[in-house]
Parts: C-alpha cells; sequence; structure tokens
C-alpha cells in the first residue's frame, strides 16, 4: 500500500496549520507518500513542506482550487501510483479517516469515495445556510445518481475523498481537453457525471470534519459564508449558484 497511495494536500498560506496536520498524517499512515500542492503561497508554506520530508508542486501563482486538483492527479499519474486521497491543508479534516478512504480503494475495489461529514461529524457552529443548503444539494445530488450507483450520496460536497487511476485517468483527460472540471465550486458535481458516464463505483464513508480556528479557507472560495466578511461578489455568486449548477447539469448532459 505504502508505494502506491499518494496523499495530496491543497495548501494555499497555510504556514501555521500545515506543519500539524501532517505530523498527525505521518503518525498515522507512516511511510505514506504526501503531496503539498503549494497554489501561490506568499507565505512559508512551502518551506515547512520542505522541512516536514514530503513532496511538494508549487505553483508559480495562484490558480485555484480546480488547477490544484489537477496538478495532483498528474503528479500521482507521472509517478505511477494506483490510488490519490485529497485531504485539507488546514486541519479541517480528521487525518485518521484517511484510513476508510484508502479501505474502501485498495480493499474493497471502489473507485470513487467521498468522505461524508453527514455519516461522520460535521464541524460544530456550521453556519444555517452552509449546513443546509449543502444538505439540500447533497440531496438532489442523490436523487439524480442513486439509479447509477444504487447508493445514497449525502455529502456530495466533500474535498475529502479518493481516486484510483482509472478516475484519475479520466478526470486528467477531460480537464485537458474541454472546459469541464476548472471551475473548483462545482468540480464535484461535474465529477460524479463522468463517474456515472464512465459506469465506476462511487462509494461514502464516515468522514469527521472540524472549524477551522479562523474559520476562513484560502484555497476553496467560502463566498461570506464561514466567517469572512461578505462582500458584493459573495452575494452574487450565492444567488447565481442555480444558474451554475443548471449550466453543469444541461452541459454534462447534452455534451
Amino acid at each position: 500500500m505504502k508505494n502506491n497511495v499518494l496523499i495530496a494536500l491543497p495548501a494555499k498560506d497555510e504556514e501555521k496549520k500545515l506543519g500539524p496536520v501532517l505530523d498527525r498524517i505521518r503518525r498515522y499512515f507512516p511511510g505514506v507518500d504526501i503531496l503539498i500542492i503549494d497554489d501561490g503561497s506568499s507565505d512559508r508554506t512551502a518551506e515547512i513542506a520542505l522541512e516536514k520530508g514530503v513532496l511538494l508542486f508549487k505553483h508559480d501563482r495562484n490558480y485555484g482550487y480546480a488547477r490544484a486538483l489537477q496538478s495532483a492527479r498528474e503528479f500521482a499519474l507521472s509517478r505511477g501510483y494506483e490510488y490519490l486521497v485529497l485531504c485539507d491543508a488546514d486541519g479541517q479534516h480528521e487525518p485518521q479517516d484517511i484510513g476508510r478512504i484508502i479501505e474502501a480503494l485498495v480493499e474493497n475495489k471502489k473507485d470513487y469515495v467521498i468522505a461524508s461529514r453527514v455519516l461522520g461529524s460535521a464541524a460544530h457552529g456550521d453556519p444555517f445556510i452552509h449546513k443546509y443548503g449543502r444538505r439540500l444539494y447533497s440531496f438532489i445530488v442523490s436523487m439524480m445518481f442513486y439509479p447509477t450507483f444504487r447508493t445514497k450520496i449525502t455529502d456530495s460536497s466533500s474535498g475529502f475523498k479518493g481516486w484510483n487511476k482509472r478516475v484519475m485517468d479520466v478526470l486528467s483527460e477531460i480537464f485537458k481537453t474541454s472546459n469541464k472540471l476548472h471551475d473548483g465550486r462545482i468540480n464535484d458535481l461535474e465529477e460524479l457525471f463522468l463517474m456515472s458516464r464512465k459506469k465506476f463505483s462511487v462509494i461514502e464513508v464516515p468522514g469527521r470534519f472540524y472549524k477551522r480556528a479562523d474559520d476562513v479557507s484560502r484555497i476553496y472560495g467560502n463566498y461570506g459564508l464561514s466567517g469572512d466578511a461578505i462582500k458584493i461578489k459573495d452575494v452574487v455568486y450565492v444567488l447565481s449558484w442555480p444558474v451554475l449548477f443548471f449550466r453543469t447539469v444541461f452541459r454534462n448532459i447534452f455534451r
């Protein structure tokens, strides 16, 4: 397992949180390779990764979450890894639960694994609109894909997940040859459409999620819903989200 699995953490300006997260992953999974995708950090994120002795892929500027995922996929494929697990660098995901993802990928032979905060535990004090908006979204997505996956999807927007090699191959190629998977706000839905089309297996495992100390993610957009000051662009995004959702649905159904 140690030679086949890569644990990747997209990170931007996480010098305060990255070290402890890496220490915990190493404690639970000694010998498993860890990769930091530094998405244009202006602090010591890259230096801390090197000090901790993990692999580092550094972007020359901030490209966003979707590009960070593609860099993780390309790195894993180029180095011959069979499995890729994605985990937050800011401490929101419980590192010990990486084992559940690996077990589902390696032992249970699943293609695409989601760590669900609904099956596990969500951060205490999650904003109302964030918590229930996420549940409504997951309910709609679950209804859409149940005929294909034959399983309920309780947390479709979770970024705590894992892929095997054939999933990485498909997602990497789609990213390079189309305009799909380029928007981190809706990537999860587009990924599920691709999994459905390829008849790949999708499963959820319990995952524990924690609240950030400063409650502001730097690599994900929080759109004023996670503690940062609300800006006009945040309101515009929230109001335009249904358009984004239906655009993604239609372009994946008819193209």
